[in-house]
């Protein structure tokens, strides 16, 4: 088994023991939309990113049909956007921009090293940096799309309606 391997299923088995015991399932829906929405967005612009090859993914799964990390895209970081709209799901405009930081500060310090030492992830055009702050936008659009999901639900599905 090379590293790459056992990174990605130490990081799988990480990623579901925390859907597992750490997600709060009372809001289910809440979460398979933010799930499914940031799945959504990864492979739309993980895959821009890798098919202008910013980055390049040389160990990944179903490399003959995607050139993004779809691992990453539609696994790791999904349940990871999970956790961040759960902890900020009370919050205020401060803790949420804190913990967008905070959430991918911890994803790019453990990045970069994946970077450096494996072929998991390759740096073409793109560094840390920009994995920071594109990291923490899409913390803060999952964010933002949660509130006007749930905003909908209660404007569009609280209201009785007419009959006629």
């Amino acid at each position: 088994m090379s590293t790459e391997q056992a990174i990605t299923i130490i990081s799988a088995g990480i990623m579901l023991l925390l859907l597992i015991f750490a997600v709060d399932w009372r809001y289910f829906q809440d979460w398979i939309v933010v799930f499914l929405f940031k799945g959504l967005l990864g492979i739309i612009w993980g895959g821009a990113v890798a098919q202008l090859k910013m980055i390049t993914y040389p160990v990944r799964l179903f490399a003959q049909v995607y050139d993004s990390s779809l691992f990453f895209e539609v696994w790791v970081f999904p349940v990871l956007c999970i956790l961040y709209n759960q902890i900020t799901r009370e919050k205020g405009l401060w803790a949420i921009l804190g913990y967008a930081v905070l959430f991918s500060g911890g994803i790019t310090a453990l990045e970069y090293p994946l970077e450096k030492y494996t072929a998991l992830i390759t740096y073409v055009k793109w560094t840390w940096v920009t994995s920071f702050y594109t990291l923490t936008l899409t913390f803060l659009i999952s964010r933002a799309f949660i509130a006007f999901y749930r905003w909908g639900c209660r404007y569009f599905g609280g209201r009785e309606r007419e009959v006629r």
